[in-house]
């Protein structure tokens, strides 16, 4: 039965990195304990950040963008919310971080740079024609969040680049999609951390924030032992 083997964690919790948008209420990045429901961290958006929508955390900084006019991707201390570089003239609703390098979406392609922001290659999706609001990787694995009702999770495979939708899980209006465990990752528009199966889409968990504002992305922190 899915979800009993020891790939999937039930009962496991975590520690998230939680965007919510400059124009709506408590705007800023948060570190949000899920067992908790506590806020540990609040630091304030970059003054450059329009419209903050995507974000990453390396294990070491924290990672910006947004869709605003002539925005940027920043790079952020995660305990004093300081920037650290900036790669400018990037507009992206979705970051995902993999060793050295930054995977970012633009409309309806997926670009991969180093961190100076040098481009690697650029993927032109199949199963969209609309903007990607966001993604999250896996090993050679990218999983990328589509605007539309069934399908919304598309799986990319980064070598082969061939693409399979996740039909069947349900994202209720979120912009905001990352991946740990064996377990896709989104936020309802009623600010909810969901926990799917990766393999078929079954809703695992799903937990109240209680964050105020609208929830932009969401990045893994760490798994709470």
């Amino acid at each position: 039965m899915e979800g009993q083997g020891s790939d999937i964690h039930l009962t496991a919790t975590y520690k998230w990195w939680i965007l919510t948008h400059k124009n709506y209420q408590k705007p800023g990045v948060y570190l949000y304990n899920e067992q908790t429901g506590a806020i540990e961290v609040e630091l304030k958006l970059p003054k450059g950040l329009q419209s903050p929508h995507a974000l990453a955390y390396d294990g070491e900084s924290l990672w910006v963008g947004g869709i605003g006019e002539n925005q940027s991707i920043y790079q952020l201390d995660p305990v004093s919310g300081d920037v650290l570089s900036e790669i400018p003239n990037i507009i992206t609703e979705g970051l995902a971080i993999q060793d050295e390098y930054i995977y970012y979406s633009s409309e309806n392609a997926i670009h991969k740079i180093m961190k100076n922001g040098t481009l690697v290659e650029s993927i032109q999706t199949e199963n969209t024609a609309l903007n990607i609001s966001d993604i999250t990787i896996n090993e050679n694995t990218l999983y990328y969040l589509r605007y539309v009702e069934t399908g919304p999770i598309v799986k990319l495979n980064l070598t082969s680049k061939s693409e399979t939708p996740i039909n069947t899980v349900e994202t209720s209006g979120t912009y905001c999609l990352s991946f740990i465990e064996n377990k896709l990752v989104t936020v309802s528009n009623l600010n909810e951390i969901n926990q799917n199966s990766s393999r078929t889409g079954e809703l695992i968990s799903s937990t109240p924030t209680g964050i105020e504002g609208w929830i932009t992305a969401i990045a893994l922190h760490e798994k709470i032992e």
